[in-house]
């Protein structure tokens, strides 16, 4: 893996280092220890800590309950949060005070308000701040987005993105709070493919009216489908399907349908992560994929790094992913009023009336 624009090693306090913090902590920064030092983990779990722990070799005055105490405790550069969405924005004015840098999991927040006070928090405190989008690193998605950037395709027309799943039994989402959230689909599910969808069509959403809703036989306290549709900029559209008690033909993580449709063919991806050029003369044409890229958290973890080594933003800084968390609070907006919601005019409101 290049290490170009790294500057030295930096030091780095995990946030939540269970479930989805495991990922980052025994797996990504156990192989990057020429970049990241780990130098303190956070976790309510003690199994959680004391895996990373050992992952780390660290010591128990090392390992903390509570965000805030690591940080008195330990000097590090950047913190890396992996909580649930509800804790980020105390997670965020822990670092903030401690002129800590910000790498975390999407979605920013579970509330547009509180999203909104964490980009104003990280733009008071002037601390970098990005957000984990993995889905753009993928092989197949690389070779998807440019596709339809280089391919010959013409004018984008629109996309669609399909993700379908069977998390109707309990827990079979990871965590069960999923099942208890009042929009699971869209705040644990969608943000990854509304992201997505402004990502491989470069464009940004201005624009979304659709409904989500619960089957009757769903194992699910909130809204766990939903159909939108949206309006792009520069003329284009898109449409997403989203639903997480899908019994039939599943489009699971990392197995979403999307096509793009353009002036001059298609481009398509499936459960098989073939990627397909549908050419307008009926030509078919498998696309290539990249060859051996970084791992997913690894190329995440070094592109922020050169973000606090440049100053230069990685394309999911906090400020233009509010653009793809938007959309979900547009998308729950509608939910509510059944009606469209303009994300560029919500967002503006919720600058104007939230403060920190």
């Amino acid at each position: 893996m290049s290490h170009q624009g790294v500057i030295g090693v930096r030091r780095c306090i995990v946030v939540g280092c269970g479930g989805r913090g495991g990922y980052w902590t025994n797996n990504v920064l156990a192989q990057m220890t020429d970049w990241v030092e780990v130098v303190a983990l956070v976790d309510v779990q003690q199994e959680a800590l004391a895996k990373g722990a050992e992952t780390h070799g660290l010591p128990e005055s090392a390992l903390f309950g509570d965000a805030g105490a690591a940080m008195d405790a330990v000097e590090a550069d950047f913190a890396l949060i992996s909580t649930p969405p509800w804790i980020h924005e105390d997670n965020v004015r822990s670092a903030c005070e401690h002129g800590l840098s910000i790498l975390m999991e999407k979605p920013v927040a579970d509330t547009l308000d509180a999203s909104v006070r964490i980009k104003k928090m990280v733009e008071q405190a002037n601390r970098p701040c990005v957000i984990v989008q993995n889905y753009r690193y993928s092989p197949f998605m690389l070779a998807f987005r440019e596709a339809v950037r280089t391919g010959g395709l013409g004018r984008l027309n629109y996309v669609i993105a399909r993700f379908a799943a069977d998390y109707n039994p309990p827990k079979s989402w990871g965590k069960r709070f999923r099942h208890e959230m009042e929009h699971a689909l869209l705040i644990e599910g969608s943000v990854h493919h509304f992201d997505m969808i402004r990502n491989i069509s470069g464009r940004d959403c201005e624009d979304i009216f659709g409904y989500g809703w619960i089957p009757a036989w769903a194992d699910f306290k909130g809204n766990s489908n939903g159909l939108y549709v949206m309006k792009l900029s520069g003329d284009a559209f898109a449409s997403y399907e989203g639903s997480c008690t899908t019994e039939g033909y599943e489009n699971p993580w990392h197995k979403e349908y999307y096509r793009a449709e353009c002036e001059f063919g298609a481009v398509v991806v499936d459960t098989d992560n073939i990627v397909k050029i549908l050419r307008v003369d009926g030509e078919e044409e498998i696309v290539r994929q990249p060859v051996n890229p970084p791992e997913q958290g690894q190329a995440i973890v070094l592109e922020f790094l050169q973000y606090l080594a440049t100053g230069v933003p990685t394309q999911t800084a906090i400020a233009d992913n509010m653009k793809s968390v938007g959309m979900v609070f547009a998308a729950i907006e509608c939910d509510r009023t059944g009606r469209p919601v303009n994300v560029n005019e919500m967002l503006a409101e919720a600058e104007t009336r939230v403060s920190v």
